[in-house]
């Protein structure tokens, strides 16, 4: 290899890399500002809700460690969504000194809003793609994902926003890489 190539490779790779934080950047942020609309406190707020809903039944050991917080943050953060009705917490069928989290009607109905308003984001970003390319894009974004983890809190991290019935139909790359 030439060093002409090689610096040419780096910095296309470089590039990539820069496309890559840009991209990742500008479509959270529109996700965010689109989610904060709905007028929640904040976007833990709104992740918990969609993460208890996707997974419900789960403690609040758990969702401290996908949410990445703290675990008296999750009870306070608990206890606000259970005071505005959103989330209920009931005992738990294998250990009666367990407490788990499910989503209210309230709180499906906030959760199924949340996920529209992440979809009109990240459905705008298709609409300018040919089916060729939204295929190629897709094949590019499932080997890029079942590589970002093999640990299934991580995984629960990284799709803590998800519409997980659609990727669950269909296979989840980042579930497929715990398994």
């Amino acid at each position: 290899m030439t060093q002409s190539y090689i610096v040419r490779f780096m910095k296309s790779e470089k590039y990539i890399s820069n496309l890559i934080g840009a991209f990742a950047s500008s479509v959270s942020t529109a996700v965010e500002s689109q989610v904060l609309t709905l007028g929640g406190r904040s976007l833990s707020h709104e992740a918990a809700l969609v993460a208890i809903n996707n997974h419900p039944n789960e403690t609040i050991d758990v969702l401290s460690k996908v949410l990445a917080l703290s675990h008296s943050g999750a009870v306070r953060l608990i206890n606000t969504l259970e005071q505005e009705g959103l989330v209920a917490r009931y005992k738990s069928a294998q250990d009666a000194r367990s407490v788990v989290l499910r989503t209210t009607q309230q709180g499906l109905d906030r959760v199924k809003e949340i996920l529209s308003r992440r979809e009109n984001v990240t459905s705008k970003v298709l609409e300018h793609f040919s089916d060729e390319q939204k295929e190629q894009l897709s094949a590019l974004l499932e080997s890029a994902m079942a590589n970002l983890t093999d640990k299934h809190i991580e995984a629960r991290r990284i799709c803590r926003m998800c519409d997980e019935g659609v990727c669950r139909t269909l296979g989840c790359p980042v579930e497929k890489s715990i398994k």
